[in-house]
């Protein structure tokens, strides 16, 4: 196209412009581009991956089910592991034990009630949990900042006096 094909006024944008048919066909060429059907379909594969990815990053350890809480009771290593004035998380043990003040400690499940989720970790004296921004006061459980609306589940806790190993377990 030279400028001398352009109409005086400008070329007509009012319609998109389309190749020219085959030679020797009278048949319009096929659209450019993919079909409304193709674009949905996608559309609809990648809604469904993200609700995948959603659902992954809320289990237990990258699995599509939330994590269980202690069920069976639970070894977790020495009282004095724990901070007086301090928190720690046995992350692995589902646990979360907290120690006030010398010689007092609470326990509580490190899944979190919103989704399932293992708590991440104890940040500037708060447990956290990751997956949608809950957080919790260590020291009673209760909810700091949801989407969580429940507290943490308190757990049994029993400190050995011979070694002094702490083990939790489901209240009774």
């Amino acid at each position: 196209m030279t400028s001398d094909d352009i109409p005086a006024g400008g070329p007509d944008v009012s319609r998109p412009a389309t190749p020219p048919a085959a030679s020797g066909s009278d048949a319009p060429a096929a659209p450019r581009g993919a079909s409304r059907r193709t674009v949905l379909c996608g559309a609809a594969l990648v809604s469904a991956g993200a609700v995948g990815l959603t659902a992954t990053a809320c289990g237990e350890s990258g699995g599509s089910q939330p994590a269980q809480a202690v069920g069976e009771p639970v070894q977790l290593g020495p009282a004095d592991e724990v901070p007086v004035g301090g928190a720690q998380l046995y992350r692995d043990e589902k646990v979360l034990v907290c120690r006030p003040e010398a010689g007092e400690y609470r326990a509580f499940s490190a899944v979190c009630p919103h989704a399932g989720c293992v708590l991440s970790g104890i940040r500037d004296d708060v447990a956290v949990c990751s997956c949608h921004g809950s957080t919790f006061e260590p020291a009673t459980g209760e909810v700091l900042r949801g989407p969580a609306d429940e507290p943490l589940t308190p757990l049994e806790l029993e400190i050995d006096a011979g070694d002094g190993v702490m083990t939790a377990r489901p209240q009774a």
